[in-house]
């Protein structure tokens, strides 16, 4: 993790057509929500005054002669190339400094970009797109099945971007990112759809799957994405929240949709003020692969700021994992979250389903309203919360069927409320300690059956 903390260095599926959802919902300092701003993008070929044939102009769809000195030559303002079905070689690519550049796969073509060498030869960036302004890329897979090839693309934008369909088949090889984005003026925004990267990385190695650098100061949002099995991080997106020697520019990002499974340290992670996760779905149902600094693969992490909000998402906590801190965690350098309208299931022992700990300044704790926390763990607490007054519980279910295993428990936190929730746990339904917690409309059912009211 301590390298990646400033820069971290089969055929088609059917493509999908997302549905139009409105702005996401971001979370405040003191749970309310805001808009965010609409994203204004479009992938509409006509936008562009210039169309390349990539293929037209020497391309070999075949495989054999690498197309970076083509892509080159064409790229410009205001010009899109465009590949046929096929699959072409690539060295390292970089491009900078271009306005309305689209390289984009022909409307239903299999397109594939395959790396000529091992990334020991290339180095671990594949394709570098810096400065770019109104950037198009959909469609053009990414082909890393060949043993030690493959290379993150990395994509700084100064303007608006669009990147959209794309599919990572093959894994990467060690310490080798997939993607960092960033929008480094605030008024931008950039757009990741519908990008699947399933085969992750090894134990041991450093790979992180989407990665958003510190310098992200506009709006991001990934939409639709499938991440998993990378040891370092699913999408590590708490760098723009950084407050330390290499502070961020706090721009926020917004998950919407998709699927995150079996990724180490945390299979989502924010830090930006007003981030969010929606409509997620975040498995944990096998031993991801390990990094250096072990494993402890959380579900949702909030790691630095205030104000992210965790909406309709579904966290499974399945596998056995020897060490995992908690479904969704809110982080000691992290303030005030609200998680609403959420499930979180957790069967593996001794892992709490929301873990909000000690915070470094005093943060308020977060505020968990309609949230249905189930399975079969044992032992310890569902919720754990930390030094963390003003903590809101309200309108919850928490199930917990395994043995000894209790509700809330509240430590040192004081002008804290839990109301209108259900328990049926094991142990005690609350545990106070050194804390002032309002009760208000609860019941409990024990395992012998039979309801009472606090």
């Amino acid at each position: 993790m301590a390298s990646l903390a400033g820069c971290p260095g089969g055929g088609r599926e059917t493509e999908t057509v997302p549905t139009e959802r409105p702005p996401p919902e971001t979370g405040t300092a003191d749970g309310t929500a805001t808009r965010s701003p609409v994203q204004t993008t479009t992938d509409a070929p006509s936008r562009f005054g210039t169309v390349v044939d990539i293929t037209a102009v020497g391309g070999d769809p075949g495989g054999d002669e690498p197309v970076t000195d083509l892509i080159k030559r064409h790229a410009g303002d205001d010009t899109l190339i465009e590949f046929p079905a096929g699959t072409y070689a690539l060295d390292r690519l970089s491009l900078t400094g271009l306005t309305n550049l689209g390289l984009r796969a022909v409307e239903g073509a299999d397109v594939s970009l395959r790396p000529t060498r091992p990334s020991r030869e290339i180095g671990p960036t594949l394709i570098d797109l810096t400065d770019m302004r109104n950037f198009l890329y959909e469609g053009i897979d990414l082909d890393f099945r060949q043993s030690g090839r493959g290379g993150m693309v990395h994509l700084l934008a100064t303007d608006d971007f669009e990147f959209r369909n794309v599919r990572v088949r093959g894994r990467y090889p060690p310490d080798v990112t997939g993607f960092r984005f960033e929008v480094v003026t605030p008024k931008s925004a950039g757009i990741v759809e519908n990008v699947r990267l399933s085969g992750g990385s090894i134990d041991g190695s450093d790979s992180v799957g989407i990665y958003v650098g510190h310098t992200h100061a506009g709006t991001l949002t990934i939409r639709d994405c499938v991440v998993e099995n990378f040891p370092n991080n699913g999408v590590y997106a708490s760098s723009p929240g950084r407050v330390d020697g290499l502070s961020g520019s706090n721009g926020p990002v917004h998950v919407l949709g998709g699927r995150f499974r079996n990724n180490n340290i945390a299979n989502v992670r924010l830090g930006s003020t007003g981030s969010s996760v929606q409509n997620a779905t975040i498995v944990v149902d096998e031993i991801p692969p390990k990094a250096d600094g072990g494993l402890d693969p959380r579900g949702i992490r909030m790691r630095a700021r205030r104000g992210q909000l965790v909406k309709n998402c579904d966290v499974r906590i399945k596998a056995p994992v020897p060490s995992c801190s908690g479904g969704i965690v809110v982080h000691s350098a992290a303030g005030r979250a609200t998680v609403r309208n959420t499930s979180v299931h957790v069967n593996t022992d001794g892992v709490p389903a929301i873990n909000a700990l000690r915070p470094d300044n005093g943060q308020r704790g977060p505020i968990l309203e309609n949230v249905a926390i189930t399975g079969s763990a044992s032992t310890e607490t569902a919720v754990d919360i930390t030094e963390r007054s003003g903590t809101r519980i309200r309108r919850s279910t928490i199930e917990q069927t395994g043995a000894n295993r209790s509700g809330i428990r509240f430590v040192r936190s004081n002008d804290c409320l839990v109301a209108d929730t259900r328990f049926q746990v094991t142990g005690d339904p609350i545990v106070a300690t050194e804390s002032n917690i309002v009760r208000r409309n609860l019941s409990l059912s024990d395992p012998a059956g039979g309801n009472s009211t606090d």
